[in-house]
């Protein structure tokens, strides 16, 4: 068992986004899933992007419009959105307070993709003292 806590993970801010990287390659064992909890502030935009990994959102606070693909659609809490791999994605916090979700992808980011999307001071770094 691997017990993480979201305020010692590696954390990834832009664009009023707060992410935390709760299970990968980097904070775990996992080799098939990576599981983010962000946190996007009002007005706060998700660029549009995609890669390997299916990937899922389950809104727990707010509302926003995702995009997936062509499409355009609003979200709120307790919506779960699921697209497949690399299909372009973003979202935005269309709402007045913090949007909040649960990300899960598989399979797990890499050490390198989590470098790439998360680069904090340095992650191997972190990594080496925990």
């Amino acid at each position: 068992m691997k017990i993480v806590r979201k305020d010692t993970v590696p954390r990834y801010k832009r664009d009023n986004i707060t992410s935390a990287l709760l299970v990968s390659s980097l904070t775990t064992d996992a080799k098939n899933l990576s599981i983010t909890i962000v946190e996007m502030e009002p007005e706060g935009i998700q660029r549009i992007h995609s890669h390997e990994q299916e990937q899922m959102y389950y809104i727990l606070e707010g509302k926003g419009e995702m995009t997936v693909g062509e499409q355009k659609r609003d979200i709120q809490k307790d919506d779960c959105i699921y697209f497949q791999s690399n299909t372009l994605h973003g979202l935005k916090n269309t709402g007045k307070t913090t949007l909040r979700y649960l990300s899960a992808a598989s399979p797990s980011f890499t050490i390198q993709e989590c470098q790439d999307l998360w680069p904090l001071p340095s992650i191997k770094e972190e990594k080496e003292v925990q």
